[in-house]
């Protein structure tokens, strides 16, 4: 069986409140691991007390979360930046009479195309076309950076331990660009996207509280359904969204018939079981397998809807 993976650079997990309050907790409910990358001396207890801040059981909860939100394998994490350090070119470019440009003129890879995107987008967001403070252009020069060599240390790991990347919004923009400038590198999750789109924010809904939603049994049928949405819609979001909200509702049509009351049938199945002058009457015993049977053959097809159901209702509460 094939391990699901989340990657998250170490920027977001540390300053992206929101990603951590909300994102995560969804990441936490899909993949079977979510790696952190780490700079310095990361505290992995630290940073998973942080999660939970008051939550209690605390050691209980922080033994559950830790099982899945994982550093990453330092290692690994070192031979993919040194690789990757060594062989491209550190430093920023000047060119021009006065220096005054600061992205690559010709860009001659992804990393460098990425890079003098983001620069642009940076630029747009502060109304300007060119930076000319030398201030302001470091301070955007290290923000792309940064972007940029996120999404070029999860190339690496993702091609030695592959992994899907959970990107900041400047990190989105820079795997955006590194993809168009190498046509043909798939990084959208579509099954995960879907997941997003239809399970509410969970920013107010406790870890205590995620957990539980992760040890339900019918996780894995709800990640299916989604995923089999996905696939029959050709990974067109859109289309895989009204599949599953077809899915959804004809589950419940199928749930509203079969518990539409049966008034002949019941009163038949009173009488047989209740048929005087018997030690052990079959009929009684066969009405109740029989049920028993039928309620936990409706749980196994319908547990999918009964924990998305749980999930809104708790996530709707909480607003």
């Amino acid at each position: 069986m094939n391990t699901s993976r989340a990657l998250v650079s170490h920027l977001t997990s540390i300053t992206d409140e929101d990603f951590r309050a909300d994102h995560l907790k969804l990441c936490f409910l899909w993949y079977d691991e979510v790696v952190i990358e780490t700079i310095g001396n990361y505290d992995e207890k630290r940073f998973i007390d942080g999660l939970l801040q008051t939550e209690r059981p605390q050691r209980a909860l922080s033994h559950a979360l830790s099982d899945v939100i994982r550093p990453l394998d330092k290692q690994l994490q070192e031979h993919i930046t040194g690789d990757w350090r060594s062989q491209a070119q550190r430093g920023y470019p000047r060119w021009g009479d006065n220096h005054e440009n600061y992205t690559y003129p010709e860009p001659e890879n992804a990393e460098q195309y990425a890079h003098n995107h983001l620069l642009g987008l940076i630029a747009q967001e502060h109304g300007v076309n060119q930076f000319d403070d030398g201030y302001d252009v470091e301070q955007a020069e290290g923000r792309a950076r940064v972007a940029v060599d996120a999404v070029t240390l999860w190339e690496g790991v993702n091609a030695e331990l592959p992994c899907m990347f959970q990107a900041n919004q400047d990190e989105k923009s820079a795997m955006t660009a590194a993809k168009q400038f190498v046509s043909g590198s798939s990084i959208q999750d579509a099954p995960f996207s879907l997941f997003e789109v239809a399970i509410p924010s969970l920013q107010d809904v406790t870890w205590s509280e995620v957990v539980q939603f992760r040890k339900n049994g019918s996780l894995k049928s709800l990640r299916d359904k989604i995923a089999q949405s996905v696939a029959s819609a050709g990974a067109d979001l859109e289309a895989a969204k009204s599949l599953f909200d077809r899915s959804e509702q004809e589950a419940i049509d199928a749930m509203l018939e079969n518990g539409r009351p049966r008034v002949r049938r019941v009163a038949i199945e009173s009488i047989l079981a209740n048929l005087p002058g018997m030690a052990v009457n079959p009929f009684s015993l066969f009405f109740g397998i029989r049920d028993t049977a039928a309620a936990h053959k409706r749980n196994q097809e319908n547990g999918w809807l009964y924990l998305l159901r749980d999930i809104k209702k708790v996530a709707g509460e909480k607003k």
